[in-house]
């Protein structure tokens, strides 16, 4: 898929400095400055602690553009939007309108795809292989047999069974002493199973901006349900390369013994795991591939096809 040209322009992290002339936004960042035409910039989306100039908030409120605050972690604070202007509705109500069955397929079968495809090539480097008699037929046709499903429900249903033995079947190629033996709700009592969740968190911040970017209702949620489910059906095709490969690749390293403790209320990971996490995750979590897929959705909303892709 070619890169899109998206309509919202996000800034992260700490200390830029935003300043602006009639045409043109320049963001300066320690010894980096970068410039956008103004026009181009439909909705910004300043993530953590940065200095913009209020002369530059009135450009871009006077042409129309909002801009939205987020912190560090991509939790939406809030919001400026033209005086007078036009809401975000019609965009919620048409996310709300269209009928949900091609999308739900559509993020279950590429969730299932991108696992499977995963283990795969893990099974073909294990040396005495990887899955258990059947389990990997039983996936194939778990994929094949979701495009023909009509009941939302049974969608749901399948893809939560393949999650599950996804995980289960992970679980196989890491120490034993790491306790972990399938996907678990906090509080975790095992690195990984913290591990997962923390890179989550972080996926699910990259997404949040990007959809509050394209005025997207978060919580319409089509294949997950309940507050954020639009957030999580967009990160599920995603988590399998931009967080689990490197969960994983750091247990089977042996990069965890010592770097967290366990008390009777849960796992705690340490600093430097942590450090490392965020190390390894700042190169796997690709904004541009969020931004895509969330862009690609908007504009079916107006009749186009919705493919997901994933890295």
């Amino acid at each position: 898929m070619g890169q899109k040209k998206v309509p919202w322009h996000a800034i992260w992290g700490y200390g830029a400095h935003i300043k602006s002339t009639p045409g043109l936004l320049y963001v300066q960042k320690r010894s980096i400055q970068s410039s956008y035409p103004l026009q181009d910039i439909k909705h910004l989306l300043l993530v953590g602690g940065h200095t913009i100039q209020t002369a530059t908030i009135n450009r871009l409120l006077e042409i129309g553009s909002w801009i939205s605050f987020f912190d560090a972690h991509g939790t939406p604070l809030g919001t400026l939007k033209p005086f007078g202007g036009a809401g975000n509705e019609e965009v919620s109500c048409l996310q709300a309108s269209i009928p949900s069955h091609r999308y739900v397929v559509e993020f279950a079968a590429s969730s299932m795809r991108s696992r499977l495809l995963w283990l795969e090539e893990l099974d073909a480097r294990h040396p005495s292989g990887l899955f258990y008699r059947g389990e990997q037929d039983v996936l194939h046709q778990a994929l094949h047999e979701i495009e023909f499903l009509v009941r939302i429900e049974e969608i749901r249903r399948i893809h939560a069974l393949s999650t599950t033995m996804y995980y289960e079947i992970l679980s196989r190629i890491v120490p034993g002493e790491l306790e972990f033996r399938r996907r678990t709700h906090r509080p975790h009592f095992d690195p990984i199973n913290a591990m997962l969740s923390f890179g989550y968190a972080l996926l699910f911040g990259n997404a949040c901006v990007a959809i509050i970017g394209a005025h997207l209702d978060p919580d319409h949620g089509l294949l997950h349900q309940g507050g954020g489910g639009f957030v999580y059906d967009i990160i599920d095709p995603l988590k399998r390369s931009m967080v689990d490969s490197v969960v994983f690749d750091i247990a089977q390293n042996s990069e965890v013994s010592g770097k967290y403790e366990l008390s009777q209320t849960r796992c705690v990971l340490g600093d430097d795991l942590i450090s490392l996490l965020l190390e390894r995750l700042y190169t796997t979590i690709n904004q541009k591939v969020i931004d895509e897929n969330v862009y690609t959705y908007l504009q079916s909303l107006n009749g186009g096809n919705f493919t997901v892709s994933y890295p």
